[in-house]
């Protein structure tokens, strides 16, 4: 029997099929596709002067790998464009980066924060998007995340070396709120109707509010059990970035 996605309960799209398929389809997957051309750029550009924080030659080449493996994203998604003939300067002209990376990392402990919460944020949607139809994406989320998880760890294991001292502490204390924001919002907005149309056609399987409710308890129980720092139980106090609010945060992070 041949598998189906979504409520449209479409057959798995490929390269070949990909133009004769909805026009709504295909732009809810160029849509995604574009914005991880444009965000993984962007995104390595600013994790590059994270290579020099790094207290250890071990983490600055920990560091490096992650920030080679970010520009390497950019271009296995801009891959996609090409297959499907299209020309990615023109195409991605004008598409903005996602506005997770307008909040400056200003720290080595800002940046293995980021790592262990926001792309963390990231490895929850990519979960999503490796079950979607159509073929190439599924395929290139599924080599990014094997490599998100890399960078989770990456942070995971900086902010552990940072909890030995006090002052380390202090510093990861102060970080978790300015981070926790911004990857509950990259999420997206509640009762969001551009994610049901995701999901109508099997891009994404959750609600925004489902997917930001399971990525805070697991922030919580780490962060509480592992870390050593108290956090309230519901995370409406670090909600202030939602879409919506005075200071937005963008969708789908990468």
């Amino acid at each position: 029997m041949t598998e189906t996605y979504g409520e449209a309960k479409i057959p798995s799209v490929t390269p070949e099929t990909f133009w004769d398929q909805d026009e709504e389809f295909r732009e809810l997957v160029l849509n995604l596709i574009k914005i991880h051309v444009v965000s993984e750029e962007y995104g390595a550009d600013c994790f590059e002067a994270s290579i020099l924080r790094a207290p250890t030659p071990e983490m600055k080449m920990r560091m490096a790998k992650t920030v080679m493996e970010e520009y390497g994203h950019h271009l296995r998604f801009r891959a996609l464009l090409d297959e499907l003939g299209l020309d990615w300067r023109d195409f991605t002209r004008g598409k903005d980066h996602l506005t997770t990376f307008d909040v400056p990392i200003e720290s080595w402990t800002d940046q293995v924060v980021f790592l262990a919460l926001v792309d963390r944020a990231a490895a929850h949607q990519f979960r999503h998007f490796v079950k979607s139809p159509y073929e190439p994406f599924r395929k290139a989320c599924q080599d990014t995340l094997n490599e998100e998880y890399g960078h989770v760890g990456l942070g995971m294991d900086g902010v552990k070396a940072l909890l030995e001292t006090a002052e380390g502490r202090r510093q990861v204390e102060a970080a978790i709120p300015k981070w926790l924001k911004v990857g509950l919002a990259s999420f997206g907005a509640n009762k969001s109707r551009s994610n049901a149309r995701y999901r109508y056609w099997g891009i994404k399987s959750d609600t925004n509010e489902n997917m930001r409710d399971a990525y805070y308890r697991q922030v919580r129980g780490f962060v509480t059990r592992d870390w050593g720092i108290d956090m309230p139980d519901e995370p409406e106090p670090f909600m202030d970035l939602l879409p919506g609010s005075d200071a937005q945060a963008s969708v789908a992070a990468g």
